[in-house]
């Protein structure tokens, strides 16, 4: 690891010696203001860079876009102001001198007098960009994905640092799987572009909501929301979180591209227009795994098993005089993972040495959205999407003869077909109506297999295949009833076609801005979530060899949710914020066996319940805590978030018995900090630390029956004392260092990401060991360095 460090070192210091000595280094910024609500431009809106001197600033024309040149590189505020709506600022926006910045920026108008003119702290920089979300939401900005220390550009692992969330229980600190105020990580729902996509995540589990490596890119993400509970109305088919994400639109004006090499792949984006006459604009990014392109070469320093991945993202967008804005966007990516034992017996190493495996997943999402004003108030969001998830998998082992055999063999496929509308329409300053229908065409197959010894062949479990349609609609209409109160109020219906489920899932959430820097704010609702589909459509088989389906009578998962949120703006860039919240889960999948304790609240994926048999939705859950912000907003070259979570996750299974679900770490507590430094004669470059320290309850597990597990010769779990042990506090300390260098022309970017910096081993569970005789424990990932060189022209 040293001898990398010292490479990249050189690297950055033949780069900054060479660094040509110009003029002060500028670059271009421009963009949109519109109506928040209506999504309409506002003309003659007002731009200004603070604090320049002659004052650099520009008027929005009659499409509400605005252009300002020669601004030099570095951060900047931007104060954006219109008569009758209020004000704005966009604070510490980097400006670099390989790209152009793009802004849009969205104004809400005011209620209250001309006349009357307020002095506040500013809005709210995390504020949700969604005008219909009160509590448990908060924007997240492209740049927050490199800042954090260990986020990796990766908008999961970044949100792990955020209040009520923490790492995923029953699976490794090296996966992305986020826990979300005690709930699985099954229940996230992701969305690209106003529509839901598959896990867009290499290596992820059937049915999980994460992975190893996000297939998201920096260069094609925009500002962007997430959600942990009590969500607006339009989100539907989500119990523990939303990402809302959003694709930025290349650059219509000048061709732009940047390439990324490191540890966890090399990349390639390119943007620009189609012709110089129309305000059309294109943008794809394209990423290779490092680790296979080595091996090709003839390296391979990973060792026998090789993760090798792609993935490619790209937004078309095309706007007209009169018939709206059209986008066409995909994202897509495939991976495989595989180990063969050598045909000779002398290399078979432990007691696995002779089994080997394949593995292959795909994902892929394409979608043409379309929006147009129908009037100077309303406008109408379409969206059409189509959606492939696929996965493949078969272990086996050698015999001395040097013989395969096929231990289980697993293949899945699920396609879906989607269409979205939403009409929205803004009365005036104080009501906003909107309201939305979702349809869903779904198509599965899935069949396993596995070894059986008294046939001494494969048998088949589950053969399956079908289609059904999930039908969602909702309304929601936000009234600014006074000054300081906002109502937030609607409902969602959700309806699966294939057992005739439904659900109708009202909301309410109310706001009351006692002052111009504190706010009380609460939420009530009912959500509810479709199981993955093969959890209702697997094909079981009775021992006389009847073909059943066991769950197709499952009803949709829900849970009743409330929050209470305090938030207090001290200054324009620090604020504390606190939520209590309560959720109670019902109609859980749980085993239908008498006395069973097996329920889908505690997975990661869907295999228990597959493996479990028949179910029944009669499981239920609840989670409770407190959730704690005290945010320091990048100002000053500096920032702080500290974060802190006390939660109790607790479920009932079949037994009628309470207790912890693998969730229930009871706490998590986040302290993250950077410091920027200009250097350089004419300040244009930065180096950045942020480190980041984090600590939590451990992970749950079920102990073991030592003596038990040595009379059967594996791991025999305790029954009554579902994950009553807790691993042990689990610490972690990462740390990040960037250098990021403006050319005349180019931005060059050095990055150094360290996960676990102090390679703390923290303990995972416990197994029972058939050679020592004894539980043994195994651990979570240790050190993990991730390097990146990044270079934008």
């Amino acid at each position: 690891m040293n001898k990398v460090i010292q490479l990249w070192t050189a690297f950055a210091l033949l780069l900054a010696t060479v660094q040509a000595q110009t003029n002060t280094l500028t670059q271009h910024i421009r963009g949109t203001v519109l109506d928040r609500d209506a999504q309409t431009p506002l003309v003659g809106a007002t731009i200004i860079i603070r604090g320049t001197d002659p004052l650099k600033g520009a008027y929005t024309d009659e499409f509400g876009n605005f252009s300002i040149k020669d601004v030099p590189v570095g951060r900047i505020t931007l104060d954006i102001s219109y008569l009758g709506y209020e004000a704005n600022s966009l604070r510490e926006v980097l400006v670099t001198s390989g790209k152009e910045l793009i802004l849009n920026i969205e104004l809400a108008e005011s209620t209250r007098n001309l006349e009357e003119v307020v002095i506040t702290a500013g809005q709210d920089k995390a504020a949700s960009s969604n005008e219909m979300a009160t509590v448990s939401a908060r924007s997240f900005t492209v740049e927050e994905t490199s800042r954090y220390a260990s986020s990796l550009f990766d908008p999961a692992r970044m949100a792990q640092a955020y209040a009520g969330v923490s790492i995923g229980g029953g699976t490794s600190d090296l996966f992305n799987e986020i826990v979300i105020r005690g709930n699985s990580p099954r229940g996230i729902l992701w969305r690209l572009e106003g529509v839901e996509i598959p896990n867009p995540n290499h290596f992820g589990g059937l049915g999980s909501s994460g992975g190893a490596i996000s297939m998201l890119s920096s260069s094609t993400l925009a500002n962007s929301d997430f959600y942990t509970g009590a969500f607006p109305t339009e989100y539907g088919n989500a119990l523990s979180g939303v990402f809302d994400l959003k694709m930025r639109a290349g650059n219509n004006e000048k061709r732009e591209y940047s390439l990324m090499i490191g540890a966890l792949g090399i990349e390639a984006s390119a943007e620009g227009y189609f012709h110089k006459n129309s305000r059309a604009s294109y943008l794809v990014n394209y990423r290779y795994s490092t680790l296979a392109a080595l091996s090709a070469v003839g390296l391979n320093p990973v060792g026998d098993v090789l993760p090798v991945y792609q993935d490619l993202s790209f937004k078309i967008k095309v706007p007209t005089k009169s018939a709206g804005t059209f986008s066409l966007f995909g994202l897509g990516g495939k991976n495989e993972a595989s180990f063969h034992p050598e045909n000779d017996s002398t290399t078979w190493g432990g007691e696995f040495g002779n089994w080997g495996f394949y593995e292959r997943q795909r994902m892929g999402t394409i979608g043409l959205t379309h929006r147009i004003l129908l009037s100077d108030k309303s406008y109408l969001h379409t969206i059409i999407s189509a959606s492939d998830d696929g996965y493949e998998e078969e272990d086996y082992w050698l015999d001395k003869q040097y013989k395969q055999h096929i231990d289980d063999k697993t293949t899945y496929g699920f396609q879906s077909l989607r269409m979205s509308t939403m009409y929205n329409h803004k009365f005036n300053a104080r009501h906003t109506f909107r309201a939305g229908l979702i349809g869903s065409h779904m198509g599965f197959n899935f069949s396993w297999s596995e070894f059986e010894e008294e046939a001494d062949a494969l048998k088949t479990y589950l053969d399956n295949s079908g289609s059904t349609q999930f039908l969602q609609a909702y309304a929601q209409w936000k009234y600014r009833i006074r000054d300081q109160w906002t109502l937030n109020s609607g409902v969602h219906y959700s309806h699966l076609m294939l057992n005739d489920e439904f659900s109708l899932e009202p909301r309410l959430a109310l706001k009351w801005q006692f002052s111009d820097t504190q706010s009380l704010s609460g939420a009530v609702g009912l959500h509810s979530r479709m199981e993955h589909l093969a959890t209702y459509l697997f094909e079981g088989t009775l021992q006389d060899g009847t073909k059943i389906i066991p769950n197709d009578h499952l009803e949709l998962t829900k849970s009743a949710q409330a929050v209470i949120g305090y938030d207090h703006r001290f200054t324009e860039n620090l604020r504390l914020k606190t939520e209590v919240y309560y959720q109670h889960l019902y109609d859980i999948p749980i085993q239908d066996q008498l006395n069973s304790r097996n329920s889908l609240i505690n997975e990661v994926d869907i295999w228990a319940v597959i493996g479990a048999g028949k179910a029944v939705s009669e499981g239920t859950g609840r989670n409770y805590g407190v959730d704690l912000t005290v945010e320091k907003f990048f100002s000053d070259q500096y920032y702080f978030l500290i974060t802190g979570s006390l939660f109790e996750s607790k479920y009932t299974p079949k037994d009628g018995v309470e207790y912890n679900t693998a969730f229930n770490s009871n706490y998590q507590l986040n302290l993250l900090a950077g410091k920027e430094f200009k250097v350089g004669k004419k300040k244009a470059n930065i180096i950045g630390i942020n480190g980041k320290f984090l600590t939590s309850g451990g992970n749950r597990y079920t102990p073991l029956d030592l003596e038990k597990s040595r009379e059967m010769g594996y791991s025999v779990i305790i029954p009554d004392q579902m994950f009553a042990a807790r691993a042990g506090e689990y610490v972690r300390f990462d740390l990040g260092v960037s250098y990021k260098m403006n050319f005349k022309k180019s931005t060059h970017s050095i990055m150094i990401d360290v996960q676990n910096v102090t390679n703390h081993l923290n303990v995972f569970g416990q197994y029972y060991d058939s050679e020592t005789q004894n539980l043994e424990k195994y651990y979570q990932t240790g050190l993990f360095p991730v390097f990146n060189y990044r270079i934008e022209f």
